[in-house]
């Protein structure tokens, strides 16, 4: 039998942006340690659509975050994960943590997973120009030896149009 992605629930998402929101983020964090894989992706995937409205609401759990990052053994919530800590303003310790587990991601089996660490790295490096100079040499590597999703997004990444 197939396994249909969980898409993200959008009442949870309105409600996690609202001012007394931190119960539905608490919530769903707690839900991505869920043995039931269905429950952990759907709460992956719920907390990447908060991030895209406001990754700062998520804040307060970044170490549970990270946590369950590392933890993470379902493709389907590393992949948003890493979506949703390359989006939190992270600084010392727990940036260079997540730094170092999106390099590792980048040797990954999975192709998505390369390419979206590789997008964390970037959005990590956005005010970081250290950072964004190791990061730099590893997208256009990309482009040119990785995987048609990678010479894509860091196509996108790196400004460049299709030639």
């Amino acid at each position: 039998m197939r396994r249909v992605p969980q898409a993200a629930i959008p009442g949870m998402v309105k409600a996690a942006l609202k001012p007394d929101g931190a119960e539905v983020c608490e919530r769903l964090v707690r839900q991505l340690g869920d043995k039931e894989i269905l429950i952990a992706e759907r709460a992956a995937r719920t907390l990447k659509k908060i991030s895209e409205a406001d990754a700062a609401k998520l804040y307060a759990w970044r170490k549970a975050l990270i946590a369950a990052a590392f933890k993470a053994t379902d493709v389907r919530v590393q992949w948003n994960l890493s979506i949703v800590l390359g989006r939190l303003p992270l600084k010392g310790q727990d940036k260079a943590v997540v730094v170092d587990l999106m390099y590792e991601r980048l040797q990954d089996r999975s192709g998505l997973n390369r390419t979206l660490a590789m997008q964390a790295l970037m959005d990590l490096s956005e005010n970081d120009a250290a950072l964004r100079a190791r990061v730099t040499p590893v997208v256009r590597e990309a482009l040119e030896g990785g995987t048609p999703a990678m010479q894509a997004r860091a196509r996108k990444l790196l400004g460049k149009s299709r030639q």
